[in-house]
């Protein structure tokens, strides 16, 4: 299973305020917006999958809607805090020498295997985040903060470096998102090779570097 599954999953099970059947609510409901999406997921279907009453989810979570941003994306926010761990003090020391190319092809590379190998969990997010404007809205509080501020810093610094356009960081961020989500997408559904991968990479980093060039 996905490494932020089972994080996840540890921090439900570690989590006093939760008791034995909010933790397989959660669970069970992860599980099922991966596999089906969560417009296709109903409280019926959480509710037979954690062997509850239907009614258990609404006393406990109130609604689908703020069982997944109350409860499920603020666990996979410390899950992914705990995969992705920052250190802006030493990584904005290092970036100073670095061009945007170099830092690209250093980072994307590397997220962009994480987020593959993640795919089942990101799945949520990505095929929501097409379709509604409220997952476009809450999207944002799935990344942590420390590493949102660290994201800002980095784009601060290539703008005074001149490497970057000077737009909103929350403008650019978006930008990159959908980019590379849709580059995730594309290759879920079959649209690549193994083989092709990292010529793919290379030219998706290409791609950024044209489009964000002042």
């Amino acid at each position: 299973m996905d490494s932020i599954f089972e994080l996840f999953k540890h921090k439900i099970e570690n989590n006093e305020k939760l008791t034995p059947k909010m933790q397989d609510i959660l669970e069970a409901s992860l599980l099922l917006f991966a596999e089906k999406g969560y417009s296709n997921t109903s409280t019926k279907d959480i509710a037979r999958s954690a062997n509850v009453a239907e009614g258990t989810i609404f006393k406990h979570f109130g609604s689908k809607e703020n069982l997944l941003y109350a409860s499920i994306l603020p666990f996979l926010s410390q899950s992914l805090e705990d995969l992705i761990p920052t250190d802006s003090q030493h990584n904005m020391a290092k970036l100073n020498s670095l061009s945007l190319s170099d830092f690209l092809h250093q980072v994307l590379p590397e997220r962009i295997d994480f987020a593959g190998k993640n795919l089942k969990i990101w799945k949520i997010f990505l095929t929501e985040y097409l379709y509604q404007e409220s997952m476009r809205d809450n999207l944002i509080t799935l990344i942590p903060k420390a590493l949102l501020d660290e994201i800002n810093q980095i784009l601060n610094l290539f703008k005074r470096k001149k490497e970057i356009i000077d737009w909103p960081n929350e403008e650019i961020m978006r930008l990159i998102i959908s980019l590379i989500a849709g580059y995730i997408i594309a290759k879920s559904m079959g649209f690549s090779t193994n083989a092709e991968s990292k010529t793919e990479t290379n030219h998706l980093i290409l791609f950024l570097e044209k489009g964000l060039h002042p």
